[in-house]
């Protein structure tokens, strides 16, 4: 604290100045004047200087709240998420983000995120799940981004607490004579393969075989698409599953290698006489390739590659198997599904199967195995009334 001696024609008073750091690092200067400099002024100024600051310092921390709190839920959502995705993979980001568009798209886009209450939210994700009857998965998933954007929202002071928030649920409802279609139509029968892959050699010969090398491994899509040659073992017959196919979400940029869904996912696959001979074919027909589109194709060392040598776009499987005319709706999961039932048909063993095709949950696994050997079941009854002494 400093003192300075001030004189007008009131007569002699003196100013007391002192400046104070705030927790923030913000600097103020406070002043005040009193008629006195003995000892018991200077104790009154400096705790009046005191009093002056804390004042002054909360009415900024308090206009610092204010401004915080003017913050839109989509500006929110989109801070969050520019901090949240270098934690994370980007085949991963790339499929939040989707996510996180949906939740942003309950509220206008100047809707500020402390106006936000639990209890639109909560309707919001109700109507989603069980008006708009989107499966309980998404919702939940979306339901799961929304909680992590308020936790954040409430550390950084946008919003008081995220408890009303954190405590929204989803109750399962009884699933739709869709959703239970759906469900049963997750894998193949072999008979039901055999037709598909004939449909599909009519549209695209190389995404037929690469699918019938997925029901012939498990394999993800992603891992297919991410298989070089130097990930193949002609001696063991078998193949070393180590990264996936990422697609970009820049126009015009084809993907690259990424890490696997989860540790479950690094493993070796052993591969049947059809698995080995559908590799021969793309060796050989890639290397057609190569001499003959020399002015479009580069060798890259990928398996399932399209005219240019990058491994085929995620984007044209999809296209052609949602044009096939089949009752079914197929999709490359289906092949991978259909490889679990063709092992449960085989009697191998949960672990084995799971071991197989890199499940980390047993969830998708159990629900296709407990299928496939229920209808096992039901099979060896049939047969047995059909037995007459």
């Amino acid at each position: 604290m400093w003192i300075e001696k001030v004189t007008n024609s009131k007569g002699t008073r003196y100013k007391y100045r002192e400046r104070f750091t705030a927790d923030n690092g913000k600097i103020f200067t406070v002043s005040v004047t009193l008629n006195s400099k003995s000892a018991h002024a200077k104790k009154a100024a400096a705790d009046m200087l005191r009093e002056k600051f804390f004042k002054k310092s909360g009415q900024l921390e308090k206009a610092a709240r204010e401004a915080a709190r003017a913050i839109t839920f989509h500006a929110l959502c989109d801070e969050w998420f520019d901090m949240h995705r270098q934690t994370i993979k980007e085949s991963t980001a790339y499929t939040e983000r989707r996510q996180l568009n949906k939740v942003k798209a309950a509220t206008a886009p100047g809707f500020l995120a402390a106006d936000l209450t639990a209890d639109f939210m909560a309707r919001y994700f109700a109507g989603q799940y069980y008006e708009q009857k989107i499966s309980y998965s998404y919702a939940a998933s979306q339901l799961a981004i929304f909680k992590q954007v308020m936790k954040y929202a409430a550390r950084k002071g946008y919003i008081d607490t995220a408890a009303p928030f954190v405590e929204i649920k989803l109750k399962r409802r009884p699933a739709t004579p869709e959703e239970l279609a759906k469900k049963e139509n997750k894998f193949l029968s072999r008979d039901e393969l055999r037709d598909v892959l004939a449909l599909l050699r009519q549209k695209s010969p190389r995404i037929a075989l690469a699918m019938e090398f997925i029901a012939h491994t498990g394999l993800r899509c992603g891992e297919l698409l991410a298989l070089r040659w130097q990930d193949v073992d002609t001696k063991k017959n078998s193949i070393n599953v180590n990264a996936t196919w990422v697609r970009t979400v820049k126009t015009g940029q084809p993907g690259k290698r990424g890490t696997p869904k989860n540790i479950s996912s690094y493993r070796d696959v052993q591969l049947d006489a059809r698995a080995m001979k559908i590799l021969q074919w793309f060796k050989a027909d890639n290397a057609r390739l190569r001499l003959w589109k020399h002015g479009t194709y580069t060798e890259r060392g990928y398996i399932f590659v399209s005219k240019t040598g990058f491994p085929m776009p995620i984007i044209l499987i999809n296209s052609v198997l949602a044009k096939l005319d089949y009752p079914k709706h197929i999709t490359t999961h289906v092949f991978r599904h259909t490889h679990v039932s063709l092992l449960a048909e085989m009697g191998v063993p949960l672990k084995a199967i799971m071991q197989r095709v890199g499940h980390h949950n047993p969830g998708t696994t159990l629900n296709i195995y407990t299928h496939v050997t229920t209808t096992m079941q039901d099979e060896v009854i049939k047969k047995l009334d059909a037995i007459s002494i």
